[in-house]
């Protein structure tokens, strides 16, 4: 049983059953004593300074909002050395957990068009949200939207690069390419995961997703890969809907829509009129997620990951260490220069992120790394660089003893596929260096 249940915070609020789980705060269903009415107490977790702000920001960011699509704050505090946030209750499903049969085209797109609303009424209030994701859209039983948890909003005022470079929160499938790049994120951020969740609502599949769970992949694809179109993933997507999407997940924020009443404008249109499927002869509306099926007909794992809480994810995948963090980014950084031939440059990250997650002591990330690592110094190789110097062999030199490191903890965690790429890998390597003697 919880320490909390029964216990009544600031005199006022009496908590009840726990209703949520998150990696910083948990939520209750609670009573008002005074006002006699249910609410949701959200209770902070993490005891850090840096938690304690970020949770005192979300209340201060939600209390300024006041719209019939956002979930209302009502108060916060400390009692007892316990954070809390005081919001409105609500009864419903997240937009993830809504099946697949109730979500029709026309449906889905009044959803949409609910959440861009208060969206934009909060952008237009400087917070922008930076967490949107179906697990922060309540679906209530009337078939009305509330965006919640402005956890990892900020206020337009305060957004810089500084400020984002380096704090890689928020569920990584849903992210925009410059939260990956510390640039700046703004209004059209928000607009960009809209887009991520319209594409993964039509086709039942996410833009950007990786077999092997590897997020750094996923990121990857975020900031360099185009993403397949919609039909081609589900030909009974709307040709409208697919454009609408395409330009949400545009890379350049100035290539995007510019605002969320621009894309409520568009969506509005398809209400009122006609919506086509992208090929005549398929009359039925796109089952929503239902096509996110593995060939096996299982359910596909990857979708639990992606729609788990931001926190959960990157405390399982990467810790919350600052070694891990600085592994992570140096990791994409390696993975974008071998993307431009900048091999010096590669070389360099990839090795930074190799010391950062060996002082971590997290050696599935370094074991990933290594991969990485070694498939760039294979290619460096290949293309004419000069395997016989001194400096390519000791690169190759290198290679093959992080990669022969790196085995041990594939072989050890059953990770088959990366296990045979990492001994084929090392094999043309091993072969490689032989040839330089």
């Amino acid at each position: 049983m919880n320490a909390l249940a029964g216990k009544t915070l600031g005199g006022r609020y009496r908590v009840d059953e726990q209703i949520g789980r998150g990696g910083m705060a948990d939520v209750y269903r609670g009573m008002d004593v005074v006002l006699d009415r249910a609410v949701a107490i959200k209770v902070l977790t993490e005891r850090d300074d840096g938690e304690r702000d970020r949770f005192l920001r979300e209340a201060r960011s939600m209390a300024r909002l006041n719209h019939h699509n956002v979930v209302a704050v009502y108060d916060a505090g400390r009692d007892d050395n316990c954070s809390y946030i005081v919001m409105e209750l609500v009864d419903g499903r997240t937009l993830g957990a809504v099946p697949a049969h109730e979500l029709t085209v026309h449906a889905a797109i009044r959803h949409f068009i609910e959440i861009l609303e208060a969206l934009a009424y909060a952008h237009d209030n400087g917070v922008v949200h930076r967490d949107v994701k179906p697990a922060n859209v309540m679906v209530l039983p009337s078939g009305a939207v509330k965006v919640m948890d402005f956890g990892l909003a900020r206020r337009t005022s305060d957004m810089s690069s500084a400020t984002s470079a380096g704090e890689i929160v928020g569920t990584i499938a849903y992210l925009p390419p410059e939260r990956f790049l510390g640039k700046i994120a703004d209004a059209r951020s928000d607009l960009y995961s809209v887009g991520v969740m319209l594409y993964e609502t039509f086709t039942g599949s996410l833009p950007f997703k990786n077999e092997s769970d590897d997020l750094v992949a996923v990121i990857f694809g975020h900031v360099n890969e185009p993403p397949p179109p919609p039909r081609s993933v589900n030909r009974a997507v709307p040709m409208q809907v697919e454009r609408i999407i395409m330009r949400l997940l545009e890379k350049e924020p100035d290539r995007r829509y510019q605002s969320a009443p621009e894309v409520v404008a568009e969506l509005r249109a398809l209400v009122t009129g006609p919506v086509e499927p992208a090929d005549p002869a398929l009359q039925q509306p796109p089952a929503p997620r239902a096509a996110a099926k593995s060939r096996s007909g299982q359910a596909d794992p990857a979708r639990s990951t992606v729609e788990a809480d931001a926190r959960e994810v990157l405390a399982r995948t990467f810790g919350r260490s600052r070694s891990v963090d600085i592994g992570y980014s140096e990791t994409l950084a390696g993975m974008l220069a071998t993307r431009k031939r900048d091999y010096p440059e590669a070389a360099r990250a990839y090795r930074a992120a190799l010391t950062a997650f060996a002082d971590a002591s997290n050696d599935l990330e370094r074991a990933k790394t290594a991969l990485k690592y070694g498939t760039m110094v294979l290619q460096k190789t290949s293309e004419g660089e000069s395997a016989g110097t001194i400096t390519n062999r000791r690169e190759l030199s290198d290679a093959v003893d992080i990669l022969s490191d790196a085995l041990p903890t594939f072989r050890g965690r059953q990770m088959l596929k990366e296990l045979e790429e990492g001994e084929r890998l090392l094999y043309a390597l091993q072969r490689t260096l032989i040839r330089t003697r």
